[in-house]
């Protein structure tokens, strides 16, 4: 093979020296990290204590065997939500009667209405009649709130409509609030935001939660926070003295919160981002899953996405001849045990302090990212060794000013998205520098390619790994590990190391036409060329399946839906996520690392050079995709580290699997164009 690569490539020792650098105050980031993580190992499991009384209603055993059999399933808290009229009704609270049938009552002085509704206390229920009564007056407004004697003591007239008035929120019920709490369980406060809220609703919902023990979190229902929006900064405060965390609701596709106003930009914003994450599977779906799918589910969010506060939904029909509640208990005994084979507690869940690492070693992880860029930079753009510098040490001054400007955010994602391209593009090319090296010499044995196969896919794996722990470093903190602030751009981390290593690969190897494109000149050529290629059938044909390749593998990223995932494989995550630490990703040992390992037997054992490129461009999916693991922050890192070294142990042996396939076909092949020699 003749000499390629024209252009002496000197590499600065500087550069080499900083990114050293940047990558021990990564590691000593990513230690301190790792620290807070693992602090945060108790969590809430969560049950609508509404649901469980009506669950528990239709069971052949009692309430209280009921919320004894919850708490040995690993349930420690009970959501309690605004009380509605109806939901008071069905508890034998109070009684509701619309105007026309009020007259079962019999009244002193004014008499029933048609189109009012008339409210009155079950005997031993005065409690709840009451905070209904206050409750009504804040929602409604006092002059709406009558009130009337009857023979069954006070009756509350409204002159509501019966329908339209039992579904409304009314308010938290301290008394239900107690009654949670002397059962043994913590409690975790639902509140729904006032129309035309007041400083008096505000008020109201804290007074009756003052002096309650146990209450563990509270969870806004609907789109709007308490008290917003003039008396957000009131909730913040009682929530404060109470020691109250708020408590976010994720999103449906697994990423950030649902839209409440007031929590994300207020509230959160007010306790540095410290605040607990709230997972549940809504209604319409959760009814379609068995218990061991949401059990998994539920195990998966705990280990991988921060979730401390589990909402465990209850069944409303039973599965496999059970009744709805020991469906509902069965999973939920499956999910304590796997969390506590991990080392996870159960009761009042961690909440993520207020963490920023420390200024000074962000400052050298990013020195780090920078030096790692201008590397690249130069392994595409040879440059003298002090234009090397000039480069870097120019966009490092700009970095630290933006920094100190800024507070940082902004350009750690910056330098985290140049890192996580970077990085794969860079272990990639040292590779094939030494594939090129090596295609000088003579042909190598294919057990001794297989072995050097193994080092260089080892070798790749551990240069692109430098730039994961600068990423874990840059943005470890916790607005990132509650998912305030995101990394940007996984898409692009996706694409752009494909396209970089295409073009580095032309730089090296005489693909086109039996040359190299790595000058201008040769660049202009080869798109000349390029264009006026006469198409053929079969070059439709390979270039619609790379479309669809390329559909699949992007679709697939970040956190849309755009391609569904099959049955099969859903199995073998299942199986992964069962067996391992961390469940490896399937471009990693299934696709990309079994194609960098052929790729390199393919240039030690002269393969044809189509074969080479073809299995360099896939194997630089799995490289990327172990950088890519650690830009998912609320992941801990611990787990991002063990996921990359599962995916590679993994990628070895299925890699060696390939090897032996290929040689086998290869020597069919052999054996086949003898055949033909010998029958001509």
């Amino acid at each position: 093979m003749k000499e390629t690569n024209r252009k002496e490539r000197k590499h600065s020792l500087v550069l080499i020296a900083i990114i050293i650098i940047g990558l021990l105050a990564g590691l000593f980031l990513v230690q301190q990290r790792h620290a807070v993580e693992q602090a945060q190992n108790q969590i809430e499991n969560i049950v609508d204590y509404d649901a469980v009384l009506r669950a528990s209603s239709f069971e052949k055993r009692s309430t209280e065997d009921a919320l004894k059999a919850l708490k040995e399933a690993g349930v420690t808290g009970m959501a309690i939500y605004d009380r509605t009229l109806a939901k008071a009704r069905d508890a034998g609270e109070v009684l509701v009667y619309p105007g026309e049938e009020a007259f079962i009552l019999q009244f002193y002085g004014p008499q029933p209405q048609p189109g009012y509704t008339y409210i009155v206390a079950d005997p031993g229920k005065e409690g709840y009649f009451k905070e209904i009564h206050e409750d009504l007056v804040q929602r409604l407004g006092k002059d709406k709130v009558g009130v009337m004697y009857s023979n069954r003591g006070p009756v509350l007239a409204l002159a509501q409509p019966y329908e339209a008035l039992m579904d409304m929120n009314l308010s938290i019920s301290r008394l239900q609030a107690e009654e949670v709490s002397r059962q043994g369980f913590d409690v975790i406060v639902r509140p729904t935001n006032f129309k035309q809220v007041t400083k008096e609703n505000v008020d109201l919902v804290f007074s009756r939660l003052d002096g309650i023990p146990n209450i563990t979190g509270m969870v806004f229902v609907g789109k709007e926070a308490l008290g917003y929006p003039n008396y957000i900064g009131l909730t913040n405060e009682y929530l404060h003295n109470l020691r109250i965390p708020i408590v976010g609701i994720e999103a449906v596709n697994q990423l950030q919160y649902e839209n409440q106003v007031g929590f994300n930009n207020d509230l959160a914003v007010a306790d540095e981002y410290s605040v607990g994450r709230l997972y549940t599977i809504a209604k319409d779906e959760f009814k379609k899953l068995p218990p061991e799918e949401v059990s998994q589910r539920f195990y998966i969010s705990d280990i991988e996405r921060n979730i401390r506060f589990n909402l465990l939904p209850i069944y409303e029909e039973g599965v496999d001849n059970q009744t709805a509640l020991e469906s509902s208990i069965t999973y939920m005994k499956s999910l304590k045990e796997k969390l506590e084979d991990r080392g996870f507690t159960f009761g009042r869940a961690s909440v993520y302090p207020p963490y920023s690492p420390s200024p000074i070693a962000v400052v050298l992880t990013m020195a780090g990212a920078v030096a790692l860029f201008t590397f690249m930079v130069n392994l595409f753009l040879p440059m003298r060794t002090h234009r090397q510098l000039v480069l870097n040490f120019t966009l490092l001054l700009i970095t630290v000013v933006l920094y100190t400007v800024t507070g940082g955010t902004l350009i750690t994602q910056i330098w985290a998205l140049s890192t996580a391209i970077a990085a794969p593009v860079v272990a990639i090319i040292l590779i094939m520098d030494c594939w090129l090296r090596r295609a000088a010499g003579p042909k190598v044995g294919p057990w001794r390619a297989t072995l050097d196969a193994g080092i260089y896919l080892v070798g790749a794996a551990l240069i692109a790994a430098i730039g994961g722990i600068l990423i874990a470093a840059m943005l470890g903190n916790t607005r990132f590990f509650m998912e305030f602030a995101l990394f940007r751009g996984v898409k692009l981390v996706f694409v752009a190391p494909i396209i970089l290593t295409v073009i580095a690969y032309m730089q090296r190897f005489p693909l086109w036409q039996g040359r190299t494109v790595d000058s201008w000149p040769e660049c202009r050529d080869f798109m000349k060329s390029f264009l006026i290629l006469d198409v053929k059938i079969y070059m439709i044909i390979v270039f619609g399946l790379l479309g669809m390749v390329a559909w699949v593998f992007v679709g697939r990223s970040g956190h849309t839906a755009g391609v569904p995932v099959p049955g099969f494989e859903i199995a073998l995550r299942r199986f992964l996520e069962n067996t391992l630490y961390a469940r490896p990703r399937e471009k990693e040992f299934l696709i990309g690392h079994p194609a960098l390992m052929l790729a390199s037997f393919a240039l030690l054992r002269r393969w044809p050079m189509v074969l080479h490129f073809v299995f360099t461009i896939a194997g630089v999916i799995g490289i990327g995709s172990l950088v890519e693991t650690f830009c998912h922050l609320r992941t801990p890192v611990m787990m991002s580290i063990a996921r990359g070294y599962d995916g590679l142990w993994l990628g070895l042996i299925f890699g060696v699997l390939a090897i032996l396939v290929f040689r086998f076909l290869a020597y069919i092949i052999s054996w086949a164009q003898k055949r033909e020699v010998a029958n001509d």
